[in-house]
């Protein structure tokens, strides 16, 4: 009887370990699709990690993604749980936690495509006590620069390097 119940925890860890890969791939899939479908030019959040509901997308800055102008309106302000790069220039785009462009930063490159989950990025810098908060339903504001305007500090995902996939 112990060998049956043994033999029957045995496979369940096996399968669980064979679906939870799938369920990953799926999740990163996403964020692959809305890529493709998206916009040249713009820059998008989405409420939701791995590019789950569209919270906006624009091609210019937005000061305040809690007010009614700009693409980002009212309740999107600390919202973003993953946010996609398909900018054309070249630039960078930097978000931030507070509006303005003011309080803690990070930028993700073009190069970079998205960031399907923010729950373990981090915006820098800002000011006294300001430090490091994660970028996790934080941001509050973004504008287009120079990498250079990033001061070393980029959204990616050194673990899972999601960031860094081609959606090719």
């Amino acid at each position: 009887m112990r060998k049956i119940s043994v033999l029957f925890a045995t496979l369940g860890l096996v399968i669980a370990g064979a679906l939870l890969p799938v369920a990953s791939a799926q999740a990163a899939q996403r964020c692959d699709d809305q890529w493709h479908s998206a916009t040249s030019g713009h820059f998008y959040a989405y409420d939701y990690l791995h590019c789950g509901n569209k919270l906006g997308n624009t091609s210019g800055n937005d000061s305040n993604w809690g007010d009614s102008s700009g693409a980002f309106r009212g309740t999107d302000t600390n919202r973003a749980g993953s946010i996609l790069h398909k900018g054309t220039s070249g630039l960078a785009v930097k978000v931030y936690n507070n509006t303005g462009y003011t309080g803690a930063a990070a930028c993700i490159k073009k190069s970079e495509y998205y960031v399907s989950d923010l729950t373990d990025d981090y915006l820098t810098g800002g000011g006294p006590g300001s430090g490091r908060v994660t970028a996790y339903n934080t941001i509050s504001s973004h504008k287009w620069v120079r990498e250079s305007a990033c001061g070393g500090a980029f959204l990616a995902d050194p673990v899972t390097c999601q960031t860094y996939r081609s959606p090719a």
